[in-house]
């Protein structure tokens, strides 16, 4: 993580990016009115979600939620650094990502929504464990995305095997 984006102003900046995409999203057509990198930022957010929902963040799960946004949503720079402060703070607990969930119907098709679940899957199981409350916001994010509940296993079932 670059210098830019540590410490308190750095976090800041990027809730503050998180809510004025959050009031979009509260609008009629909200997800058509983002640009590709605020769409990118949503999407990160939402998977970044999952890394402290247990009440602990751990080294190896911010290496792979930055290892899938880098290669899978093509997050880089600011983008990348600033969901990254937001996953180490807490967001998990965001009123936002439930928000965002529920429209990524509006932004993503049936796959592309399952491939995320899978994301958060890897995320979840990448330090060999899984906390029950890892398990429901993923089954809750899913709800909300419309991806049902037989594809969320499968793709739980398939980052389970993935698991190295």
């Amino acid at each position: 993580m670059t210098d830019r984006l540590e410490g308190h102003d750095g976090l800041s900046t990027a809730a503050a990016r998180l809510q004025d995409i959050v009031a979009l999203l509260k609008e009629p057509s909200g997800f058509s009115r983002l640009v590709p990198e605020q769409r990118k930022f949503i999407l990160a957010v939402v998977i970044a979600s999952v890394v402290p929902v247990d009440g602990k963040v751990k080294p190896c799960e911010l290496e792979k939620l930055q290892a899938l946004l880098k290669a899978r949503v093509q997050a880089q720079g600011k983008t990348l650094d600033s969901v990254l402060l937001l996953a180490q703070s807490g967001l998990g607990e965001n009123a936002a990502i439930g928000l965002a969930a529920s429209r990524l119907a509006d932004l993503l098709g049936i796959e592309d929504r399952c491939a995320l679940i899978g994301m958060l899957w890897d995320v979840a199981l990448c330090d060999y464990e899984l906390h029950a409350k890892e398990e429901q916001l993923i089954y809750d994010i899913a709800d909300k995305a419309g991806v049902p509940r037989k594809r969320v296993a499968e793709q739980q079932a398939k980052s389970a095997a993935n698991v190295t």
